[in-house]
């Protein structure tokens, strides 16, 4: 039987090498880098975890906590304490506090957003609105953008739903698609009209954390998903695809049934396939002895919108 041509050792294509395989399929997966799972990758620094890529991933997008229980690291699964998560966002010089009781962009509760100094007067009465909002027909996708303005306004756009997504997309809100980014608000927009009472209930009837991960490292998880797969690797580059699905990867050709590439598509087989742009980010760890930091650390961390950001993005 010809396998099935995996391009793409990143984590999208470990997820589908592991599937295939536990359906009995031949697989074969062709990676250029000398190691397995893409950015995902974990130190063990001085006793700290250090993700020097991802550190979690959004729990209302459930399909990754899912197969991580699969490959039995369910007892490694943790939450982000959301009880005692306070970010700031910089704003004309300053750090102001995100309102409490949101979720991503969404406020779950009108007081916090009442008394915030992070918007201006007629975009915290538009989010008061928001409440009153009816399930209505919407289009069948659009910007994450659009979605967050048509509910809430350009500065909830620019200082809250840019920044947020930034960080954890690294990518642009009037690009990314609200249906594959935020198809848990796509699904709250279409049944109840308003996201923020929609948030309310979800935050009422204790939906768990916001970020969930790995206690160990996503590494972790990253071996436990080579472990349990079971595939030829192909260390290289893909340089032709043909009919018939013949691709060759370092001057030999590896005939295949059906390939699934999982990469930068465009820049691997130019020609195939429309040009996604990616962006780039670097992540520097600093660890610091708890002696050395006498004061208190109210927060999680800040984000830097894009009208303010020079270099700094979180």
């Amino acid at each position: 039987m010809r396998p099935v041509v995996v391009i793409g050792g990143g984590i999208s294509g470990l997820s589908a090498a592991y599937y295939l395989t536990r359906a009995g399929l031949p697989v074969t997966l062709v990676e250029s880098q000398n190691h397995l799972g893409g950015v995902i990758r974990t130190e063990l620094i001085e006793g700290c975890v250090v993700e020097l890529g991802p550190d979690s991933f959004l729990s209302m997008k459930p399909w990754a906590a899912e197969l991580i229980r699969e490959v039995g690291l369910g007892d490694e699964i943790i939450g982000s304490n959301d009880s005692q998560r306070a970010t700031y966002i910089w704003k004309n010089g300053r750090m102001v506090r995100m309102p409490e009781g949101m979720m991503l962009m969404v406020p779950a509760r009108v007081a916090p957003v009442l008394f915030t100094g992070l918007f201006g007067p007629w975009t915290k009465l538009r989010m008061g609105r928001e409440f009153l909002k009816r399930p209505r027909d919407v289009p069948e996708d659009r910007s994450v953008a659009d979605l967050v303005e048509d509910h809430y306004g350009r500065e909830v756009v620019d200082y809250l739903a840019e920044p947020l997504l930034a960080g954890i997309y690294g990518g642009d809100v009037e690009q990314l698609s609200a249906g594959a980014v935020l198809p848990k608000m796509v699904e709250w927009e279409r049944s109840y009209g308003s996201l923020s009472r929609a948030a309310r209930k979800e935050v009422r009837t204790g939906k768990g954390p916001l970020f969930t991960t790995v206690r160990s490292g996503l590494s972790r998880f990253v071996d436990e998903l080579i472990a349990r797969s079971r595939f030829e690797r192909v260390h290289g580059c893909v340089e032709r695809l043909e009919k018939g699905y013949r691709l060759r990867v370092n001057g030999d050709w590896i005939e295949a049934s059906n390939v699934v590439v999982a990469c930068r598509a465009a820049g691997v087989l130019p020609g195939l396939f429309p040009e996604i742009p990616y962006n780039d980010a670097t992540v520097v760890a600093l660890g610091y002895r708890t002696a050395d930091v006498p004061h208190p650390l109210p927060g999680f961390g800040f984000l830097v919108p894009k009208k303010e950001r020079r270099s700094l993005a979180a």
